[in-house]
């Protein structure tokens, strides 16, 4: 328990640093967009290619996908809903940072931690259907939403998808999965060392971009929709604990992801949109303080020896 509260508080410490070399103007906000490209075009890809490399696909499982792609979705339909009054690009906002489960950088940590290993097999799959879900459709339809109306269309849509590096990789991934393909131990080695740099660099430029002295109507507004995401979560919970039929741990698995942080990735699709970060990454961080506490106190309350 003590070495996950550790690891957990980590992430967050770091994303204080973030906060701390700004302040003192080792970078500033600009930087943003430079280690967001670092993060989604080398990082987080070599990250995703170490870790499934040896994965074995339970197809058995793939209802997992589906499901996480669903309740993606379903998070995304709310969002636009809700925003509909504020317009296009308010809406666009509420795609990209409404749904997203942050699980390969966050909530493998507290499920290897407290579950082992067979746990990452359930959360694996489930990180696949919500990859798809916020790398893929979210994105696509942010950035469409965010562009001028008329200006985005089918093909712009699918050269969107395939400029987004996170989306291509999980694409391969899934490829490479179905056909049994792995890469070679020289390729692994690389990207191994590379991926390793993407927990830190990821939180670090959350930190990058968070600000703490904003208007109180964007405190309002990230309170508005992290209420309204923690409402769906555990109204999800309740649902996947008493309805899947599924082991009792392969159940507590997707109800303690439901509440895992949002997708670091987010707030880097909300800055090439051109919508608020600052927004973004205050709503992000706060929902890592959530993680903290909620997903350890799930697997205490659920979790039978």
């Amino acid at each position: 328990m003590l070495d996950i509260v550790v690891r957990a508080l980590s992430l967050v410490a770091i994303v204080g640093i973030g906060v701390v070399i700004k302040r003192v103007g080792w970078v500033s906000r600009d930087d943003f967009g430079a280690f967001s490209k670092i993060v989604l075009g080398i990082t987080l890809p070599c990250a995703l290619f170490t870790s499934f490399n040896d994965y074995h696909l339970e197809y058995a499982l793939l209802g997992l996908t589906v499901l996480a792609f669903g309740l993606n979705l379903a998070q995304q339909l709310i969002g636009y809903a809700m925003a509909a009054r504020r317009g296009r690009r308010e809406q666009a906002f509420a795609v990209l940072n409404s749904g997203s489960y942050n699980i390969g950088a966050f909530a493998t940590p507290y499920l290897a931690g407290f579950m082992g290993p067979h746990a990452m097999v359930y959360s694996t799959l489930f990180d696949f259907g919500g990859a798809f879900s916020s790398a893929g459709l979210a994105y696509g339809w942010g950035m469409t939403l965010a562009s001028e109306p008329g200006t985005h269309g089918r093909r712009q849509l699918a050269r969107t998808l395939a400029g987004s590096p996170v989306f291509v990789t999980y694409v391969v991934l899934l490829a490479m999965r179905l056909l049994d393909l792995r890469l070679p131990d020289a390729v692994i080695t690389f990207t191994s060392i590379v991926g390793a740099a993407n927990p830190f660099l990821a939180m670090l430029m959350i930190g990058i971009g968070l600000e703490f002295r904003l208007h109180p109507s964007k405190y309002l507004a990230a309170g508005r929709m992290l209420a309204v995401r923690y409402a769906f979560a555990t109204a999800a919970a309740l649902a996947c604990w008493h309805l899947l039929p599924l082991p009792a741990d392969a159940r507590l698995v997707v109800v303690m992801v439901l509440f895992a942080p949002i997708a670091s990735m987010m707030p880097v699709f909300t800055a090439r949109a051109g919508l608020d970060v600052e927004l973004a990454t205050l709503m992000n961080s706060a929902s890592i303080l959530v993680g903290i506490v909620a997903m350890p106190s799930l697997y205490l309350a659920l979790h039978t020896p």
